[in-house]
């Protein structure tokens, strides 16, 4: 599993450094590794060069080229010019800002409290006494209703601040819900989830991008909207014609057709494959057991992806994924629990050829 601790090891021993800007990641609350995962995975499909310098609770400090990447993320909130960090404490926190250049404009300021995190500091509070002195600090000025700037306090395990580069859209995720396309099923990812695994394929604009298991096409639309060019199988004719519906909704060109994602037939033609085969009660698995089902795919999908390119996949907590990926011939990158409801929790892997 992917943890707070072996994510900067594992990312930093295989990304030199190169010194650029300083970064604050806000990222989102509704899944522990996912989001930083994700703006790493996005750094490299990029080209980016970063170094982790930090990471805690729903914050991510890293030394790294912004490049856009905003336009990709679906879970992360904000991203900050990193000013600081500190301990949670009023003293520590207004020490930070009166040794840091925090603000050059007209400029609000902004806690947020994550979790339970520094319950004895008042966020409202707080907010009055970094404005108080900043505005000490030089000519700028609070300005609530239109800042030129706007300075991001974080209370997390550490207090982190920064000065707001963007505001990642993520409404557009809600607009994308499953229940608003016109072929809908029950069970369908929720568009930023499906956005993230879609990222950690590393897949960049005019490539390949493969699911075998397309149902109503979640991971179509969001690798389609970042601009690769999409395929999607399914076993089931409905599914199929149903994700052409969704895609073309989107204005997604997209090769969809019926087919067996046991056997493919596309050696070597994939950048990119993300999926989520099928294993509710009411999922058609041809009668196989999932052991099978999962085994069989996996094989199937590492032939038809290019050396060095990337998988994710999605399985049952209870499917021996990562054995079956190996025996395939895949490597386990990292590995991600999402608890779903009292009876499923399900695995997000991803995969290297």
């Amino acid at each position: 599993m992917l943890n707070f601790v072996n994510v900067i090891n594992i990312y930093n021993s295989s990304n030199p450094f190169i010194s650029s800007m300083k970064l604050l990641f806000f990222l989102s609350g509704e899944h522990e590794t996912l989001p930083p995962a994700e703006v790493l995975a996005v750094f490299e499909s990029n080209g980016a060069k970063y170094r982790v310098l930090d990471l805690f609770e729903q914050v991510l400090i890293a030394d790294a080229e912004l490049d856009n990447i905003q336009d990709r993320l679906g879970m992360t909130h904000t991203i900050c010019e990193f000013l600081g960090s500190c301990e949670n404490s009023v003293d520590e926190i207004l020490g930070l800002v009166k040794s840091v250049e925090v603000a050059e404009n007209s400029f609000a300021v902004r806690i947020k409290r994550i979790k339970r995190h520094g319950k004895a500091l008042s966020t409202a509070a707080l907010e009055r006494e970094i404005g108080s002195v900043i505005g000490e600090k030089g000519s700028t000025k609070v300005d609530l209703e239109n800042p030129e700037e706007t300075i991001l306090g974080i209370i997390s395990k550490r207090f982190a601040i920064g000065r707001v580069i963007v505001e990642v859209d993520r409404s557009q995720y809600e607009a994308r819900r499953p229940h608003k396309r016109p072929y809908f099923h029950p069970g369908a990812m929720l568009p930023r989830i499906s956005r993230a695994c879609v990222n950690l394929t590393r897949v960049k604009a005019g490539e390949r991008f493969l699911d075998p298991f397309c149902g109503t096409g979640g991971f179509l639309i969001e690798a389609g909207l970042l601009g690769a060019e999409v395929y999607g199988f399914d076993i089931d004719a409905e599914a199929v014609r149903g994700c052409e519906k969704n895609l073309k909704q989107y204005g997604i060109d997209c090769k969809v057709d019926v087919k067996d994602a046991m056997e493919l037939e596309h050696e070597g033609f994939f950048d990119a494959v993300a999926t989520d085969p099928p294993y509710g009660i009411s999922a058609s698995t041809k009668g196989l057991n999932l052991d099978e089902l999962y085994g069989r795919t996996l094989k199937s999908i590492f032939t038809a992806l290019k050396d060095d390119r990337y998988a994710c996949i999605i399985s049952p907590q209870e499917v021996p994924v990562e054995r079956l990926s190996t025996d395939a011939g895949f490597g386990v990158v990292d590995t991600h629990f999402e608890r779903i409801h009292r009876s499923l929790t399900r695995k997000i892997l991803v995969l290297k050829k």
